[in-house]
């Protein structure tokens, strides 16, 4: 190819020619981080409010090479440059605990962009160790962004940047009061009632004025008077010292002897006087197993119409000492009355057994068959509450109506218009001894006793005596079967006296057989011939 020589001048004078200078605006944002509340506790978690300023940083104005002219920049233009290179864009927030002995409990936080001359305000939640020294630290705020690294001064970005800088934030681990559960112990029992015991120690390095303990409870089987958190007083509480808190507790009859989920919260006021509250701490509770009794009946037979002893042994099957023992007897048969209900027992240990008796009357309207008894044993427990335990059921069977005392004569009869002793023979037929026995008899026409009254000094069960009566027969009565009635009072083994039924004595009355009277019979047959002849001779006349 040939170019012409004046060509060929041309390139060369603007080769030697130099290129005009393109300027622009040089700079980086300047971020800076505090927190404004700083002040941590140990064993608390706590919101962590962390502010990030970007100050921006210094800025230069530099000349870069390029094909374009340059023209001069207003102040108002250079400001607007200055102020693109010295902003964040993207910002990425995250919180290292450093040194600081603080669990970050929050991720990476993005908050944008923050330009030149502003700041954003960011929470991260933090934990404090258990064992945290008091003392200053020094976490780190990583912050990862990107900027325009420079601009020209036509406003086109010469180069961009990503950047990540670290940035300290000090916070301050104060000295506090620190709550440890130490042991948590109960002594109610399932379907019952007792104390739980929980104590606790301030291990921290500072003194709780005015403290006071919430327990609650996670479960509805148990309670704390009905309701499901209870509150104590613990007052000062100073480092190293421990409190033993006591709480009313109820445990359900439908729980089991399992732990259960509790949770303690401790209230105070610092040395300034201001509220703190400390940190919820879990913690669990074993209930003792259901108090049981057991129960052997020695004697459960009864009789209609009649009252008798039923007896017994209850024995304390744990798992605590019965204290006061009482056993309650009860029926629900309208025919069985109980005269006294309650049988004190006295104090039982575990495996300790006490005997007891009551007396019950069967009325006469009653049916013989099996009857239930139930026996329920009140008691207090360690704390001095009044517990019951589940009722111990027992049959008793109810014989038949039987006369308490059997009646047989030896020679009861006798002839009309004559007397005679009647020997009764008496038998207990009762199921204990009875002492100092009157008898009294009772007769009606045409019997007469003369001597109605006799006495038995005792009589065990089954035991028979005889008693005389004087027993004589008008000289009207008829050949037949009479009866009159006897009754007895007597003292039973309680020493109580007592009056039984009235029994009829069956007594056969004969024809007289003469001795200084005429029959009746005689008698009719003289009249009979006495007026035959009579008759004879007026009808003669």
């Amino acid at each position: 190819m040939k170019f012409s020589r004046a060509l060929v001048v041309l390139l060369v004078v603007l080769v030697a020619v130099p290129s005009p200078a393109m300027a622009g605006i040089v700079g980086e944002p300047n971020l800076q981080a505090y927190a404004p509340s700083n002040k941590l506790v140990p064993g608390q978690e706590t919101p962590l409010n962390v502010v990030i300023t970007n100050y921006g940083g210094d800025t230069e104005y530099r000349k870069f090479t390029s094909s374009e002219s340059s023209g001069s920049l207003s102040d108002q233009e250079r400001s607007k440059l200055e102020a693109q290179v010295r902003s964040a864009r993207n910002v990425r927030l995250t919180l290292e605990s450093g040194d600081a002995p603080v669990e970050v409990n929050t991720a990476t936080l993005p908050v944008g962009d923050i330009p030149h001359a502003t700041q954003r305000e960011v929470t991260f939640s933090t934990s404090v160790k258990e064992n945290a020294a008091p003392g200053t630290y020094d976490m780190t705020l990583v912050a990862e962004f990107e900027h325009d690294e420079s601009v020209r001064d036509n406003g086109d970005v010469q180069n961009e940047e990503d950047k990540t800088v670290e940035i300290p934030v000090t916070v301050v681990v104060e000295e506090a009061p620190r709550f440890q559960i130490v042991s948590v112990e109960t002594t109610a029992q399932v379907g019952g009632s007792g104390t739980t015991t929980l104590t606790m120690r301030n291990v921290g390095s500072q003194t709780a004025y005015d403290s006071s303990v919430a327990l609650t409870s996670q479960n509805s089987e148990i309670t704390f008077g009905q309701a499901a958190s209870a509150t104590r007083y613990a007052g000062e509480w100073g480092v190293n010292e421990t409190r033993q808190l006591e709480y009313e507790t109820a445990i359900a009859s439908s729980a089991a002897v399992q732990q259960y989920a509790l949770s303690t919260v401790v209230n105070y006021e610092d040395e300034d006087g201001v509220a703190q509250q400390s940190k919820n701490r879990a913690t669990g509770v074993t209930p003792l197993a259901e108090q049981s009794f057991s129960l052997d009946a020695t004697d459960s037979t009864l009789r209609v119409g009649r009252e008798a002893t039923v007896s017994g042994t209850i024995t304390n099957d744990g798992p605590q000492t019965a204290r006061d023992a009482v056993v309650v007897i009860s029926s629900k048969s309208p025919n069985t009355n109980i005269k006294e209900t309650e049988y004190a027992l006295g104090t039982l240990d575990v495996g300790e057994s006490s005997d007891f008796s009551f007396s019950v009357e069967v009325t006469d309207s009653a049916d013989a068959g099996q009857r239930q008894l139930s026996y329920t044993v009140e008691y207090r427990n360690a704390d001095g509450d009044t517990q019951q335990s589940n009722a111990l059921l027992m049959n008793a069977e109810v014989k038949p109506k039987q006369n308490l005392f059997g009646i047989e004569t030896k020679n009861g009869s006798l002839e009309a218009g004559s007397s005679k002793t009647v020997t009764l023979v008496v038998t207990n037929n009762g199921d204990e001894t009875y002492r100092n026995i009157d008898a009294k008899a009772f007769a009606d026409s045409p019997l007469e006793l003369g001597d109605d009254t006799a006495f038995i000094q005792e009589l065990a069960p089954g035991e028979s005596a005889e008693i005389p009566l004087e027993l004589s027969a008008a000289s009207s009565a008829s050949a037949k079967t009479y009866s009159f009635d006897i009754d007895f009072e007597y003292e039973n083994e309680d020493g109580e006296r007592k009056l039984s039924d009235s029994y009829p004595v069956a007594v056969d009355v004969t024809e007289s057989t003469g001795g200084g009277g005429l029959s009746m019979p005689l008698v009719g047959a003289v009249l009979v011939v006495g007026l035959g002849i009579v008759g004879f001779l007026w009808y003669r006349r």
